[in-house]
C-alpha cells in the first residue's frame, strides 16, 4: 500500500490543495501530515481558519484523500486537546475536525498494511519570546510532556515514527545539524535551550521506539540520513521542506508500507 507524507503547510490552502490533488491522482487515500498544518488556529481570525479548512475538506471529499496531522507547534493546542476522539478506520481514535481531517493524539499507534505507527507531535516554537498572545498565536501545551515521551519509549519498537520535531544528534539530518549548530537566524540562547529540551525529549522516545524509518517536519529542509541501531537494523530518517520553501526542499513523499522505501513528489 502506497501513503502521502508531508511536511509543512502554515495554512496555505493552495499549496495544501495542490499536495491532495496530487497525491489524490496518484491513488493515495491516506495523507499524514506533520505539522505546522496551519488551519487549526484560534483567536480572532479563527473563522477566516475554520472557512479554509472547509476548502481543504472539499478537495479531500472530491479526491477522496483523508488527512492525518500530526500536529506542530503552529498549530492550536487547546483545540487538538480539547476535542473528542473517534474511531472510524483502521488509524483509530483520533480528533476529527472534518470528516476528511483528523488530527492524531500525542503517542497514538495504529497499524497500516502490517506496519507498525506511533505519531508523536508538538515542538517547542524557537520564537516563543517574541510571540504576544499565549493561547492566540502560541500554546505552552506544544513543548511534548516527559510522561508522554516516556510512555512512548517504554511501549518499544513501531516501524514508523511520524512526528514534527527532529530528534538530537547523532540522529540528525546533516541540513537539520547544521541549523541546529550555527543558529542561522539568530534566534537567542534563551530560545535555543528550550529548543533544545523539545529535541532532547524526541531524542529519548526515538531511541525507545527504534524504528526502521523517522519522517519529520519543522525545519523546512529536505534531507536524509541513515544509520544503524546497536543491534544492525537499519533506520532512515527524512526530514521534509515547508510549502514556503518548496523550491529548494520537497514537501511530499510516498511511502511503500511494504518496502519502507520513499518516492518524494
Amino acid at each position: 500500500m502506497r501513503i502521502g507524507v508531508a511536511g509543512d503547510w502554515h495554512g496555505d490552502l493552495n499549496f495544501a490543495g495542490g499536495r491532495v490533488f496530487s497525491l489524490g491522482s496518484r491513488g493515495v487515500t491516506k495523507l499524514f501530515q506533520l505539522g505546522d498544518f496551519g488551519f487549526i488556529w484560534g483567536g480572532p481570525q479563527r473563522a477566516r481558519w475554520d472557512a479554509e479548512l472547509d476548502q481543504l475538506e472539499k478537495v479531500c471529499a472530491r479526491k477522496n484523500v483523508t488527512i492525518y496531522v500530526t500536529p506542530g507547534n503552529h498549530d492550536d493546542w487547546r483545540q487538538i486537546l480539547d476535542h473528542p476522539l473517534d474511531a472510524r478506520d483502521d488509524v483509530g481514535e483520533v480528533a476529527w475536525f472534518r470528516d476528511h481531517v483528523a488530527v492524531i493524539p500525542r503517542g497514538h499507534r495504529f497499524e497500516i498494511a502490517g506496519r507498525t505507527f506511533v505519531s508523536l507531535g508538538g515542538a517547542p516554537s524557537v520564537d516563543w519570546d517574541r510571540k504576544q498572545q499565549p493561547g492566540v498565536d502560541w500554546w505552552p501545551e506544544e513543548m511534548i510532556p516527559q510522561e508522554v515521551v516516556d510512555a512512548v519509549a517504554d511501549a518499544g519498537h513501531a516501524s514508523v515514527m511520524l512526528t514534527h520535531d527532529s530528534p538530537g544528534a547523532p540522529y540528525q539530518c546533516p541540513r537539520v545539524a547544521t541549523i541546529c549548530e550555527t543558529d542561522p537566524w539568530g534566534w537567542g540562547e534563551e530560545a535555543l535551550a528550550y529548543a533544545a529540551v523539545g529535541r532532547d525529549r524526541m531524542t529519548t522516545a526515538f531511541e525507545g521506539v527504534k524504528p526502521d524509518l523517522l519522517i519529520h517536519g519543522h525545519y523546512h529542509v529536505q534531507d536524509e540520513t541513515n544509520f544503524a541501531w546497536p543491534d544492525g537494523r537499519s533506520c532512515r530518517v527524512a526530514s521534509t521542506g515547508a510549502a514556503q520553501t518548496s523550491r529548494d526542499g520537497k514537501n511530499s513523499m510516498l511511502l511503500d508500507t511494504d518496502s519502507l522505501e520513499l518516492a518524494w513528489l
